[in-house]
């Protein structure tokens, strides 16, 4: 898996499957292997996709196809020639509680008629059935699971394979079979049995169950949500981690004469006019879409439903680019109060998702809602309060009518008081970082005060009591006095400023004197100097300090092994010498708390300095993936 783009959990990553690329996220329309039954035509389909998903139980008991998918293939069959992934018959299995067919039988089967991506034939368990069933039916498939497992190890199969996760509600269950179909190093990880969850629009529990079986699951493989095909659910199932998706909705929901959209459903019959631009709503007013037979009303309205589909994963993926995926999702579980019941549970697993979350982003933070309170850029900062040095300090109020940056806009005489300005949701932003993202790079209404927020700056506040003692909170009278004592001092606090931006950055106190150069334009930090040598840039859309190579090897003197290091074996050393990008396959350890897009220092195992860059994977997927892009060089340490 190589990852371009990402936001929250989600991402924009390429896999190779039997030689043919695929970019996720990304859905597969369910297609009939019949031909004619087919609600759209397979050429309509193929403008859509590069994968779909088909039953290999329909193939198997159905004696025509089956007899034309051994002798052609089940691309011919279909006539597809993208990326094909079989079910095993577990659907019809939960529908109808037994099918006609072994494990091992559809398995060979799926294999002979030359399939992509197999499915092994695991138990779906309803939700809510007694634990008892529940444990016994995840037995059962995690039995499964290794049987398959062996029939490839043994080259009886060779085929790419689904291993789903089970476990019903049982969230513990979930975790269960995600740690042991992990072990088993299937290719792609489906999370199944949600779909009475979501007819149901129990959201809130299909949350649940992504996120504890996406804590055990390897980074580096797809996960599947199987029988998530309504667009309204997408952004927030990528937003916590899903790639791929498989959709017969559009079908079954044009049976009913149901009109999908991005936000929910619509029935026809109640519509005058289509609110979309397709094909198909741009030729038909919803009376004459309505006055057709019903065939033909039912392959148009597909149509339509697969039209706005695609659209809204397009609009997924754009958001992910712009680093604007939680602004999406925020807009979108407001469509129905389930939704924004489920997201509101994301909050209880913050501390997960947050470490896959970049730690810079393109787009400025927009404030939403009141849930926009616990996403990762804010509770991120509020750890990070504890990386600043503080000897003396300051607590102020700020109207919010100030324009930010705060330091550039108030009349403050600079002293090494730390000053920190109150925020509604941020808690607190520290003057001397305030331009450093998100603290400047955010919008926000006037909000009302929540018992949460003054909680948290009240816990702040007695910890930073404990921390340098109650004395060196300076309250206005002692603060002013210190001001006009202070002013016959002579204080650099561009240094100050950069040694605590240095402090939030890397969490590393480098109290040297530095100097800086401001931007002729904007009179802005632009460039770090220490005796006469440049350290560090000033990145200009987030204001963070990118060490140039001697600002590298002043981090590496500064930092304690292993912070911010990437370990590479020895082949890769001369490479990342040179400059060369580090590959995944290549890292043999790093530090345990890098974020993507972190600046990092490459070092061997005897933490000798090779290079610095940006690390495109956290550190739980530089350990886990083995293959793309682990680290973008910025340069190579050549000669040590």
């Amino acid at each position: 898996m190589n990852i371009k783009d990402r936001d929250g959990l989600g991402k924009i990553a390429t896999i190779k499957i039997k030689n043919k690329e695929l970019e996720m996220p990304t859905i597969m329309p369910v297609v009939h292997p019949n031909p004619k039954k087919q609600i759209v035509p397979i050429k309509i389909i193929k403008k859509f996709t590069k994968i779909i998903i088909t039953n290999s139980y329909i193939i198997y008991k159905n004696e025509e196809l089956r007899e034309i998918a051994l002798k052609e293939g089940v691309h011919n069959l279909i006539g597809f020639d993208g990326i094909i992934v079989t079910d095993s018959g577990s659907y019809q299995l939960g529908v109808y509680g037994d099918i006609d067919v072994k494990p091992d039988e559809i398995l060979l089967f799926q294999d002979k008629i030359g399939v992509d991506v197999g499915t092994i034939l695991d138990i779906p368990t309803p939700p809510d059935v007694e634990r008892e069933k529940a444990e016994k039916d995840l037995e059962e498939t995690l039995k499964r699971a290794k049987e398959a497992i062996k029939l490839r190890e043994e080259k009886k199969i060779n085929l790419l394979l689904n291993g789903t996760i089970q476990g019903s509600t049982f969230l513990d269950l979930r975790q269960l079979s995600a740690k042991e179909m992990s072990s088993l190093n299937f290719d792609i990880y489906p999370i199944g049995a949600v779909v009475p969850l979501m007819e149901e629009y129990r959201y809130k529990d299909v949350v649940e169950i992504i996120l504890n079986s996406k804590m055990y699951l390897p980074t580096n493989k797809p996960v599947h949500l199987f029988g998530c095909g309504h667009p309204m659910f997408f952004s927030l199932a990528v937003l916590l981690g899903c790639d791929l998706f498989d959709s017969a909705a559009y079908a079954l929901y044009a049976k009913d004469d149901r009109y999908l959209t991005e936000t929910g459903t619509l029935h026809l019959e109640e519509l005058k006019e289509f609110p979309c631009s397709c094909p198909v709503c741009s030729s038909y007013t919803p009376k004459e879409l309505l006055s057709l037979e019903k065939k033909d009303r039912e392959s148009l309205l597909a149509e339509h439903n697969l039209y706005v589909t695609f659209e809204e994963m397009k609009r997924i993926k754009e958001a992910i680019r712009e680093n604007s995926l939680w602004e999406l999702v925020e807009e979108r579980v407001r469509c129905h109060p389930k939704l924004l019941e489920a997201y509101r549970t994301v909050r209880k697993y913050i501390s997960f998702i947050e470490k896959f979350d970049p730690i810079t982003k393109k787009s400025a933070f927009f404030y939403s809602g009141y849930e926009s309170r616990f996403r990762p850029e804010v509770y991120r900062h509020k750890k990070r309060l504890k990386r600043l040095k503080y000897n003396k300090v300051y607590i102020t109020d700020i109207n919010k009518n100030i324009e930010r940056p705060y330091s550039e806009n108030l009349n403050v005489v600079e002293t090494d008081v730390d000053i920190l300005i109150k925020h509604p949701f941020f808690g607190y932003i520290p003057y001397y970082i305030d331009t450093v993202y998100p603290l400047s790079q955010h919008e926000y209404p006037e909000l009302y005060e929540f018992e949460y927020d003054k909680d948290f700056q009240k816990d702040f506040l007695n910890w930073l009591k404990n921390k340098i003692g109650e004395e060196k909170i300076l309250d206005i009278t002692t603060y002013n006095y210190y001001i006009n004592y202070f002013k016959s001092k002579e204080f650099n606090s561009d240094s100050y400023r950069i040694r605590k931006m240095l402090q939030y950055q890397y969490g590393v106190d480098i109290d040297l004197e530095f100097k800086v150069e401001r931007s002729k334009n904007t009179g802005r930090l632009r460039y770090v100097y220490l005796e006469d040598k440049l350290v560090f840039s000033v990145r200009s859309y987030d204001n963070f300090l990118i060490p140039t190579k001697e600002g590298a090897k002043l981090l590496w003197d500064y930092l304690d092994f292993p912070k911010y290091r990437v370990v590479i074996s020895e082949e890769a050393e001369e490479f990342a010498k040179k400059g060369r990008n580090v590959f995944a396959k290549f890292v043999v350890d790093c530090y345990p708390n890098i974020y993507p897009y972190d600046e990092v220092l490459v070092v061997n195992k005897d933490d000798e300095l090779l290079a610095y860059g940006t690390s495109i994977l956290n550190s739980r997927e530089l350990l886990e993936f083995d293959s793309g892009l682990a680290v973008k060089i910025r340069g190579g340490i050549k000669g040590g």
